[in-house]
């Protein structure tokens, strides 16, 4: 993150750029690392929460973003919305996807492509980019989407464009953000 100087003629501004470099984010996510790994990475309340109830922390796609955000240049603070856990390294964590979802949208605004999935594939639509996708999905019992990195072909650690076998769980949302 930084700043742009954009100059036209005799007049100039400076421009704050809010999205992390897609690299330094993508460097540090936990690509396809399975979700007790991740909490043990973590560490701290996260790790604990995990080992209490392993059912209700099955999921760690919110953890897994939280960490390439807090090492690759975007803090998660200790303020403003959302259930936080501490990790080892005493840095706040966002555990479930509609904070990460809210958070996402406050740091970095809109997203640059909102896709009406209904069940189809609609990848094509980010191919060649790289950034946050966020799914919003129906039929699962115990989360209300996922959130991950993209790399121009694939998720950092699963997609979810579309669920075979599972008549009962569609995608409705795609939401992108993209990252250079």
């Amino acid at each position: 993150m930084g700043q742009i100087q954009a100059t036209a003629g005799s007049q100039s501004a400076r421009i704050k750029v809010n999205r992390p470099k897609f690299n330094d984010v993508w460097s540090k996510y936990p690509v396809h690392m399975d979700a007790p790994s991740v909490y043990k990475l973590v560490g701290g309340n996260a790790y604990e929460l995990f080992k209490v109830n392993p059912a209700d922390y099955a999921n760690a796609c919110a953890l897994r973003l939280s960490r390439s955000f807090n090492y690759g240049g975007v803090t998660i603070t200790k303020g403003g919305p959302g259930y936080k856990v501490k990790g080892g390294d005493d840095k706040n964590y966002l555990l479930r996807v509609k904070d990460m979802i809210s958070f996402v949208k406050a740091n970095f605004g809109s997203p640059d492509v909102s896709v009406k999935a209904n069940g189809k594939d609609v990848s094509e639509n980010f191919k060649g980019k790289n950034g946050i996708l966020i799914f919003t999905v129906s039929g699962w019992g115990n989360a209300s989407g996922h959130v991950t990195l993209w790399n121009g072909s694939d998720c950092g650690d699963h997609c979810y464009f579309t669920h075979p076998g599972r008549p009962d769980v569609q995608t409705i949302d795609v939401f992108f953000w993209e990252l250079k």
